[in-house]
């Protein structure tokens, strides 16, 4: 049994949920299909299609909450109270994902309806990714390395003028890891903002 699971239906790229928007109203007929490429050409242990099976599993437990609901129509309202009404009642279905494993190569494959299947990409990356870390025991930087070296990312690319957004998900080592470097940025910018009052003040 592993523990790597995702928490809440929202755990997934913004355009995603935008996209899903759109295409519930534009293409509610069209069928898709999605297929995994391992560009960094991974070695999947033994047991990953069965472990993966069982993550994807768990996403049929996924729903939107009354909470997240609220905080949704709050703070996105360009976002179709239809639609969300309609999110509200959307659950993952495991049938549409196919998973099979030959030795160390890994197939994984999404087919059905767009407006459906359109959810499946980032979890689906996000759990291959992290069941990858965990099967392989592979050790990560400790909590205060990771913000520190987010922290130093987020300062180079400060110096150069660069805006960024964070688009993680799909290539975590694991949520938590996610959720600190989110902590570390939104630190960052709380003290750039205390930065920029203090020397309006002066």
């Amino acid at each position: 049994m592993n523990d790597v699971r995702l928490n809440s239906i929202l755990d997934n790229d913004f355009y995603k949920i935008t996209m899903q928007n759109a295409v519930v109203k534009l293409f509610p007929s069209s069928i898709v299909k999605y297929e995994f490429i391992n560009r960094g050409k991974h070695h999947f242990p033994e047991g990953f299609d069965a472990a993966l099976r069982e993550a994807v599993n768990k996403m049929a437990e996924l729903k939107l909450t009354k909470d997240e609901k609220k905080f949704m129509a709050k703070t996105c309202p360009y976002i179709d109270l239809p639609y969300l009404d309609f999110l509200e009642g959307y659950h993952y279905d495991p049938s549409e994902v196919k998973i099979h494993q030959e030795g160390g190569d890994l197939s994984v494959v999404v087919e059905g309806l767009w407006y459906r299947t359109i959810l499946w990409e980032v979890p689906l990356l996000a759990l291959i990714s992290e069941l990858h870390y965990e099967m392989n025991h592979m050790e990560r930087d400790s909590n205060e390395v990771v913000m520190s070296k987010t922290i130093e990312k987020a300062d180079s690319l400060g110096r150069l003028g660069v805006t960024f957004a964070e688009f993680g998900t799909r290539r975590r080592h694991s949520y938590k890891v996610q959720n600190l470097v989110m902590e570390a940025l939104t630190q960052k910018k709380i003290l750039l903002s205390l930065e920029v009052q203090t020397s309006i003040l002066q």
